[in-house]
């Protein structure tokens, strides 16, 4: 499947249609695709992947997001040969490697022959040669191991290995649980209890949190029921290390009035799944920035969350749209440069950096507004809003009830997603409106929270009728701050 450069409809790509850059690549479940370059090279993607080819000319640049693919490159004299991850920027320069990509956005390579510089982001880079391999996270790169011909275990079963230490997605209920057996051994934060869902059905929910590195925070959620097993996890980078009361970074993760947060995330990964379909977002590249005044009226924040005074308060913009603090109380957010959201490895949504001011956010490639030029979208789906479509099947809150449904589709209704988001008791009783009235501060706002539970049920194209069906308590939540 083919979406060209600056078009949002896939469409299917018939053997020898040639590529422009820009252009992105999709293989489903069984397929394959080879590319051909004019000096002889070539790529071939494996099934379920992700490709896209970011610049034609005199070098070639390229971008693999999810799956497999491995390269016959030839080495010609002045010409760049680049392949970009969301973890690793690989240059090559006359090489056959194998290179794949999981759903963490993890990258694992395999050298055959030739020479290849694996650089993380984080400045550091490793030279492979014949028989070398390692991976690199979003923690870095892993030490260059060197497999001898005639070696049986490949980059695959490396990722695997680890993979089976931490609760991670493409995993079975029994490697889950086995996961988080040994994750919550050093949990610094967790919770549990039993409760009826939305549907009358009992779940046993299991909550923790851990610190997997001195940067690092994850949360863990696990779901079970009589006939089914869901579970999901957020894993976040901090810019520095984390102080030992979590919390106070944590509850930073909304935002800063006055001044850019100390503690903010560069990158952050999340999934759900039910242990047959699963839900994963990507985000890289995170940086603040005041959003009171970037210059698009539409980012203005006029009322946040004030954890030195533990209330909501009003913020002064009286010039909307023009960098003036005098005038705008600055409001300091995180905006991340790349973001990816797929189902079953399918995109629904994603952005890049597009170009233009990004020097004056920090560094050049940074995106100052989600509003701004610089952001070029990737939206498969959008929000249908009524009256294009009518109930269930739309985006819409119950009358009287906290109860959302946000339903997202392509033009034509192939790809599409859909959230059911409830506020629930222990006894599975839909909250209503007034049961939050009169809640004006954050301590009262916290206090009432407490004595519910939160559901969100998503199904989408990719799923085939099942779902993915989640129940958090928000005590966990609140404790570590991420309910600040």
């Amino acid at each position: 499947m083919l979406v060209s450069a600056g078009q949002k409809s896939w469409r299917r790509i018939a053997a020898g249609s040639t590529l422009s850059g820009g252009d992105q690549l999709r293989t489903e479940k069984a397929a394959k695709a080879t590319l051909t370059f004019p000096d002889g090279s070539r790529i071939e993607l494996g099934p379920q992947s992700n490709f896209t080819l970011d610049e034609a000319s005199d070098g070639n640049s390229m971008h693999l997001g999810l799956g497999s693919l491995r390269a016959f490159i030839k080495h010609v004299v002045g010409k760049r040969f680049d392949v970009h991850t969301p973890t690793a920027v690989c240059s090559v320069r006359g090489t056959d490697f194998i290179m794949i990509v999981n759903e963490q956005g993890h990258t694992a390579v395999q050298m055959f022959t030739g020479i290849l510089a694996v650089a993380d982001h984080r400045g550091n880079e490793a030279l492979l040669r014949d028989g070398d391999r390692l991976r690199v996270t979003d923690k870095g790169l892993s030490s260059v191991e060197h497999q001898a011909a005639g070696g049986t275990q490949g980059p695959a079963d490396k990722l695997k290995e680890v993979a089976k230490r931490e609760v991670g997605l493409q995993m079975s209920k029994e490697q889950v649980q086995a996961a988080a057996a040994i994750e919550s051994k050093n949990a610094i934060f967790q919770e549990g209890k039993a409760i009826i869902d939305v549907n009358g059905n009992r779940v046993r929910i299991e909550e923790y949190i851990v610190r997997p590195r001195p940067t690092d925070f994850k949360l863990v959620v696990l779901d079970s029921r009589a006939d089914r097993f869901d579970y999901f996890y957020y894993h976040g980078v901090f810019n520095q290390t984390l102080p030992d009361d979590i919390s106070l970074a944590l509850r930073m993760l909304p935002g800063c009035i006055g001044a850019a947060c100390p503690f903010f995330l560069t990158s952050y990964d999340t999934g759900r799944s039910n242990t047959i379909d699963n839900m994963l977002e990507v985000s890289a590249g995170g940086h603040m920035i005041d959003v009171n005044n970037d210059g698009v009226a539409a980012d203005k924040v006029t009322a946040a969350f004030d954890p030195k005074t533990n209330t909501f308060v009003g913020l002064t913009v009286n010039n909307p749209g023009v960098n003036d603090p005098a005038n705008n109380q600055p409001f300091f957010q995180t905006l991340f440069n790349t973001n990816q959201l797929t189902f079953n490895g399918v995109m629904h949504t994603s952005w890049a950096p597009a170009g233009g001011a990004g020097a004056a956010c920090g560094s050049p490639g940074n995106i100052c507004s989600m509003g701004g030029a610089e952001v070029a979208f990737t939206n498969v789906t959008t929000v249908q809003n009524p009256p294009a479509c009518s109930p269930p099947d739309c985006t819409y809150t119950e009358p009287g009830l906290i109860h959302q449904v946000v339903f997202s589709a392509n033009g034509t209704g192939t790809i599409w997603d859909k959230f059911d988001s409830y506020i629930i008791s222990d006894t599975g009783k839909v909250a209503t409106t007034a049961d939050f009235a009169g809640v004006t501060s954050g301590a009262s706002y916290k206090s009432t929270l407490l004595k519910w539970n939160f559901e969100q049920i998503v199904t989408a194209s990719e799923f085939h009728g099942r779902k993915i069906d989640l129940a958090v308590e928000p005590k966990i939540f609140i404790e570590s701050g991420l309910i600040p």
